[in-house]
């Protein structure tokens, strides 16, 4: 701490927190012997004004809270609104970098702020909170005055699940301003957005209400993952035909135009929060989704209505035989190459491996060698050949150092079922595998840079912890995308040229020397 001081205000390195101390009196009440919250690497003036005010409002909650059985349901409905009015309030001052890499500072945010929506979603779709979560959700209602604690069951259940989805749209907020600070944002959640279904029009299950019961049904047979990537294909096609529409409606015609729909959408849509389909299309062509992304979308609706019509929900399938034509790769033709050995050294040749001006400051030549997560993670590719995100979600356990042949074990092994510091994908039986390190990589220091990251892991299991999963709840997709901007970053801007080329390097050296069929 330095010698300013501030009430309700802590500050750790570059970022601030609100720190407000339960009375003892309340810890039972609220769950939690003290709240504290991120609050960013804001600046000293803005950090202080939020925590004071926040940090009163927290004290007068603490004295004036009342019993949540109280409540009607239209006291319920303002609670969760009031709450995500106040996280908003927060999150829709967007985020400001601090350093001279504001894309990477950028691309970690995105990374914990669609970490923190998969998580909260993932237990909203399955009903069951954790109790973290069940703690963040008594301490928002309490900065309102409503008391948790005493509440029965199925009251609390039904508040607790309402102040998530505030949680989780005020995320999308927030990801929203990461990208646009100043377009005005449409909440996806309906409780917040102002939208009333009309229940008295027609008879039978609405899209949304269709999408919901098979998500539901398919829950035992999907991971969490799958669910997670499934839900936002499904909303495009909500927001073509309207979710409020009677799914005994849609007809074959209503569906026609949805594949060239899908062909229009532009590259990424994906990452925006609070838009529809009609905000991701596009007329340039070179900006749009490939046709092969855009027939794995449609999959996911023809599947549905076949579901759909098997349980008797619809009397016919209007998706029946709909498709997308996918023009068929010429032979021997791969989009993505391998480097040459002119672009390697180049490469290689780079301020993050030879030296740069910090650590945050990693394109710029200088006397600081970071031999972190950035700098092992293609050092690693290049001499094992293994994908991204095979070397993201590394154990602990998977680096055999010490024995006499140092290497990385490939595998789904877990010792727990939830959590991204327990997921591992392996993309098919060949691929479990084990991969001896070359005396080059140990002579780098990676045995020294996985014990320092076991000491400061705590409780993550992953070796390349700091580095987040992405959004689609892949481990490769936020290193991918950082990995793409350094090739940038260092003249190597070839579009055939991909984190995914180290892979390939290492596949043609092994064909060529008859190591590989």
């Amino acid at each position: 701490m330095t010698a300013w001081s501030a009430p309700f205000l802590m500050r750790r390195g570059a970022i601030y927190y609100l720190r407000v101390r339960v009375p003892d009196d309340l810890v039972n009440l609220v769950g939690v012997r003290e709240v504290r919250r991120s609050l960013g690497p804001l600046r000293f003036h803005d950090a202080r004004q939020i925590a004071a005010r926040t940090g009163s409002q927290l004290k007068g909650a603490f004295v004036m809270m009342r019993n949540a059985e109280n409540l009607t349901k239209s006291d319920v409905r303002n609670l969760i609104r009031d709450c995500f009015a106040g996280l908003a309030e927060d999150r829709d001052r967007g985020f400001e970098p601090v350093s001279t890499e504001p894309d990477l500072e950028v691309l970690d945010q995105e990374g914990m702020a669609s970490d923190q929506i998969r998580s909260l979603s993932n237990q909203l779709s399955a009903g069951q909170f954790e109790a973290e979560t069940i703690a963040a959700a008594k301490h928002m209602a309490a900065t309102h005055k409503v008391d948790l604690d005493t509440a029965s069951d199925e009251r609390l259940k039904v508040i607790v699940e309402g102040v998530v989805r505030a949680m989780v749209e005020a995320e999308r907020l927030y990801m929203f301003r990461l990208g646009d600070r100043l377009a005005h944002y449409t909440p996806a959640d309906p409780v917040f957005a102002g939208e009333h279904r009309d229940k008295d029009k027609g008879i039978g299950l609405t899209v949304d209400e269709l999408i919901e019961e098979y998500c539901r049904h398919k829950k035992s047979e999907w991971t969490a993952k799958t669910l997670a990537t499934h839900r936002p294909k499904l909303k495009l096609l909500s927001d073509f035909i309207g979710g409020d529409r009677r799914a005994d409606t849609v007809t074959r015609d209503d569906l026609r135009p949805y594949p060239d729909a899908l062909l229009r959408l532009r590259k990424n849509y994906h990452l925006s929060t609070g838009q529809t389909i009609q905000s991701f299309q596009t007329s340039a062509e070179h900006a749009r989704i490939q046709p092969s992304t855009a027939t794995t979308i449609l999959a996911r609706t023809t599947a549905l209505f076949r579901w759909a019509y098997k349980k008797g929900y619809i009397g016919s399938n209007p998706a029946e035989g709909l498709s997308i034509a996918v023009p068929k790769a010429k032979k021997g033709h791969r989009s993505r190459r391998p480097f040459t050995k002119e672009e390697l050294t180049t490469l290689f040749s780079a301020p993050l491996f030879t030296g740069s001006v910090s650590r945050f400051r990693r394109f710029e030549p200088g006397e600081v060698e970071h031999r972190d997560a950035y700098f092992f993670v293609p050092v690693l590719a290049y001499y094992t050949g293994a994908r991204l995100g095979e070397l993201i979600q590394l154990h602990f356990s998977d680096c055999v150092l010490d024995g006499p042949t140092p290497h990385i074990s490939i595998n789904e092994d877990t010792d727990a079922k939830h959590g991204e510091d327990n997921y591992k994908h392996v993309k098919s039986d060949a691929g479990v595998r084990r991969i001896a390190l070359h005396p080059d990589v140990m002579a780098l220091g990676f045995g020294e840079f996985v014990k320092q990251q076991r000491k400061m892991a705590g409780s993550p299991k992953r070796v390349f912890h700091r580095i987040k999963f992405g959004a689609d709840g892949q481990p490769s997709t936020v290193f991918s995308k950082w990995f793409g901007r350094f090739l940038d970053k260092v003249g190597l801007d070839d579009s055939g040229l991909v984190f995914h080329s180290f892979r390939h390097g290492a596949e043609d050296y092994l064909r060529a020397n008859k190591l590989l069929v």
